[in-house]
């Protein structure tokens, strides 16, 4: 067998070396975004902080309602005048869409104002929309605990709170699949599409 050149042997190299930076990226893509981006801004596929609240009937949250299931999860507050509102009535079209997949996807709607959102107002709002989302409240500190985990930053007290608008949507397994901002929830078919893609069939 006839022996290749140096200079042939280091272009060889070099692009075996080029093929394997690329497949090597190609992975990593696919492990940031677990293989899921569809129509959603993907995120790492890592499991979803902890939620160590209590619900809208005053019941500590019980982390295994989420398994088998996909949920979206928003952070917001009751007397949000216009942007909270606004993502939950986008969610209407999304799960009309969804047909018998609706019954195998929640929403949580997680308090950043616990001093004014108890259980009771928060179901009380909650209840306006279909489907109803979970509300999830608990101590200040632990909501504001929570809520960091979820990189969720938030300014301002008593009614008047300025938040990043953030819907996450997670899988069956417990782990963060993709995230939604205002412009995405004009777009129900590609979301409810997204939430088909994490469910097991």
């Amino acid at each position: 067998m006839t022996a290749l050149a140096p200079p042939l042997r280091q272009s060889l190299r070099r692009a075996a070396c080029t093929v394997a930076a690329v497949l090597a990226l190609l992975a990593l893509h696919a492990g940031w975004s677990g293989g899921f981006g569809r129509f959603g801004s993907p995120v790492a596929p890592v499991p979803a902080p902890s939620l160590a609240l209590r619900d809208d009937l005053g019941r500590p949250f019980d982390p295994a309602t989420l398994h088998d299931r996909a949920t979206l999860v928003y952070f917001g507050y009751v007397r949000c005048p216009d942007v909270c509102p606004t993502v939950l009535g986008a969610l209407e079209p999304v799960f009309a869409r969804l047909g018998p997949d609706a019954a195998r996807t929640g929403i949580l709607f997680v308090t950043l104002d616990p001093a004014h959102d108890t259980p009771t107002v928060l179901h009380a709002f909650l209840s306006q929309f279909q489907p109803a989302p979970t509300g999830l409240t608990g101590p200040p500190a632990d909501v504001a605990a929570v809520a960091r985990a979820w990189g969720i930053g938030w300014t301002g007290t008593d009614g008047h709170i300025n938040h990043n608008s953030v819907l996450t949507l997670i899988g069956p397994d417990g782990r963060m699949r993709a995230r939604y901002g205002m412009t995405q929830l004009n777009d129900p078919d590609a979301m409810a599409a997204d939430i088909r893609a994490v469910l097991p069939r």
